[in-house]
């Protein structure tokens, strides 16, 4: 106790028979206002489970974690609460090197281990470590300050009771020196040494880097992330099924539902999706030169409207205006009244605007490459469907991860190899073409997906249509001079040492042969960009609607298997029997990891419980999970808050709760 009021050695029951209850605790709110306490937490350091290792089969496994716990916790008075943590930043090095390395030196350390001594970091390191750690401490308790108040009541004996609202003040104070007193040590690596957990060197609460390799968070998020283990808050990423069910009863009110059975529905049919995803693009492959061949049939129509389309564009006053300062940048001064002749004879008289068109939407529309961007697109929109978060009541946004074990079991061999190439057969469907039925010749409908995106071309014709209205002047103008701006600004880059700059053009002919040059090739560009997106803009759309049916056929199936009753299944339509499969297969293997981790709660190694490698891992978007969001909630702060009950709250008052806003 610090700044000890004299009264509060008085005896609180004879200053009541005096002077009344409502008095004393007029006098005792006074003390309470100008009294400042302190007090030092130290707790055992914690031990936490998280899924982020290699497991068997593609499975995530787990691996524990921990680390001390202390802080500073100061109440002043009932105005608010202070938490301070002093750290330590030093220099140290970390081991590099696996044990189970083939030929690693008996009695190498683990992986990331510490090793050697620390040391200062010089106040002339090159790196400027300190000023980046004075900055990170000022950043990192930005996320938490202004959301967290502990709220509370004083008991009043023959009044009503006093409500309490004491606003908590996160802190964070740098110090450099060995040995100076601290609360967390920290090693801050230099720009040499590139964060990277398969090297050694991940970033944790105990170790920063100037350099985050392939960390895409900033550091301020990392640091608060990290702030956050040093106030006793456990991570909440790489959680399995149980793991994410406990976290769930600690964060949801008691009276509120629990939010398992949705979660356990959505796991399975992202597992299902994941399964599909190698099937689908292997089935997708077998249709692509039917899809391909349907777009480039049509291609005429686009470049009728191409030609017309550069034929106007390119006399743009905006096109005009760039080529003439593209061309000027390359001439001598003297060449200076030629140069807007130049481009408007080659923008006009000796324009070739169909052999641009030609040249232009033959190459947009090359086979191969428009192949590949199906292939990535609908890649892409897979992906964007696998890796939605779900909003899960009580912990906010939350992304599922499906491991490799699960793909592996539609793979070659895999149990679920058939039902997959025939549940992606059916979304991708065939191209059609002549066939026979019972003996006689027919001309089959191509059908699913490929059935779609080969009718997409045969409505360019129609008014209104995408080649009409993607197809202009307007775009064709804007699109050329960008594309010549951009060519001036890379050609008045510096050059690389030893390559000398060419001689500027000083006479006419020489100018005209160039400005041809230079709107020929940059008008057939922008007809092959136009070209190229005027495919994604008719193809994007079908691709993404159809990874949208394959989700609700999937929930389709997942609610006949997971929800409906056995009296209730026919009612929902006819049978698939594949996705059922599918779908009964993935719910055993997620029934056998909750069934495998059961009863391991939140933090399974360490505490004797079983945590077996996962199929599908959780990770809560918030300041403490993914850190894709800086949220917090009020459940986090149990044990600051149990520790302020304990050495803060006085006789009267009942036990404080967190409120985060």
């Amino acid at each position: 106790m610090v700044g000890q009021h004299p009264i509060a050695e008085s005896r609180p029951l004879e200053l009541q028979r005096l002077a009344g209850n409502r008095a004393v605790a007029g006098i005792i709110d006074q003390i309470a206002q100008e009294t400042l306490q302190r007090v030092a937490v130290k707790e055992r350091p914690p031990n936490e489970t998280l899924y982020n290792q290699p497991g068997t089969g593609g499975k995530a496994k787990a691996a524990q974690y921990g680390g001390a716990v202390s802080y500073d916790m100061t109440r002043n008075g009932d105005r608010g609460v202070t938490v301070t943590i002093r750290i330590q930043f030093l220099n140290q090095a970390r081991n590099g090197v696996d044990p189970n390395a083939p030929g690693a030196p008996p009695g190498t350390p683990r992986l990331g281990a510490l090793i050697g001594s620390p040391t200062e970091i010089p106040a002339t390191d090159p790196d400027n470590r300190r000023a980046w750690c004075q900055n990170i401490v000022t950043e990192q308790v930005k996320p938490w300050n202004g959301k967290l108040t502990l709220v509370g009541e004083e008991v009043n004996v023959f009044s009503s009771n006093t409500k309490k609202r004491l606003p908590v003040t996160f802190n964070s104070v740098a110090v450099f020196g060995l040995a100076e007193k601290y609360d967390q040590r920290i090693i801050v690596h230099p720009t040499s040494t590139q964060a990277n957990p398969a090297t050694g060197n991940p970033i944790d609460a105990g170790n920063y880097y100037l350099n985050k390799g392939n960390y895409s968070a900033d550091d301020s998020v990392i640091a608060a992330h990290e702030y956050g283990h040093l106030l006793g808050i456990d991570d909440e990423y790489s959680q399995s099924n149980e793991m994410l069910n406990a976290l769930l009863h600690q964060a949801a009110p008691k009276s509120a539902p629990s939010a398992m059975k949705a979660l356990d529905k959505k796991t399975v049919e992202r597992m299902v999706l994941s399964s599909l995803r190698q099937p689908l693009l292997t089935q997708l492959a077998t249709t692509l030169p039917a899809i391909t061949d349907a777009f480039r049939a049509n291609r005429a129509v686009v470049k009728t409207k191409m030609a017309a389309a550069a034929r106007a564009g390119v006399v743009d006053p905006a096109v005009r205006s760039e080529l003439e300062k593209n061309l000027a940048a390359l001439s001598d001064a003297k060449l200076a009244g030629t140069v807007p002749q130049a481009v408007a004879f080659e923008t006009t008289a000796n324009f070739s605007n169909l052999t641009a068109a030609g040249a232009g939407v033959d190459a947009g529309f090359d086979a191969t490459k428009l192949a590949a961007s199906i292939t990535s697109m609908y890649g892409a929109a897979l992906s964007k469907a696998q890796g939605a978060a779900v909003d899960v009541a009580g912990v906010g946004k939350t992304s599922i991860n499906v491991h490799g074990s699960v793909p592996a079991m539609t793979a070659a061999g895999g149990a679920q190899q058939a039902n997959a190439a025939g549940a992606a057969s059916a979304t991708i469907g065939s191209a059609g073409g002549p066939g026979t039925f019972l003996g006689l010749p027919v001309i089959f409908p191509s059908a699913g997906l490929t059935g779609q995106l080969t009718a997409l071309p045969t409505t360019w014709a129609a008014a209104g249509s995408a080649v009409e209205t993607g197809v202009t002047s307007a775009a064709f103008a804007t699109k050329m001079a960008q594309l010549v701006k951009s060519a001036t600004a890379a050609a008045a880059a510096p050059l690389p040492p030893g390559v000398v700059a060419p001689a500027k053009m000083t006479r006419a002919p020489t100018l005209y042969l160039r400005a041809y040059s230079v709107v020929s090739n940059m008008a057939q560009e922008t007809c092959r960009q136009l070209s190229a997106e005027l495919l994604n803009t008719v193809i994007q759309p079908a691709l993404t609607a159809s990874v949208t049916d394959l989700e609700s056929t999937i929930q389709t199936e997942v609610n006949k298997v997971m929800s409906t009753p056995a009296s209730g299944v026919a009612a929902l339509g006819p049978p698939n029997p594949q996705m059922a499969a599918l779908v009964t297969h993935m719910k055993a293997q997620l029934d056998a990891d909750k069934a495998a981790a059961a009863g391991g709660g939140h933090t399974p190694l360490g505490s004797g419980k079983a945590a077996p490698d996962q199929n599908v891992t959780y990770s809560v978007q918030s300041l403490m999970g993914s850190s894709k969001t800086t949220e917090i909630r009020a459940d986090q702060f149990n044990p600051l808050v149990a520790q302020f009950n304990d050495k803060l709250a006085n006789m009267w008052e009942k036990s404080f709760t967190a409120e985060v806003k």
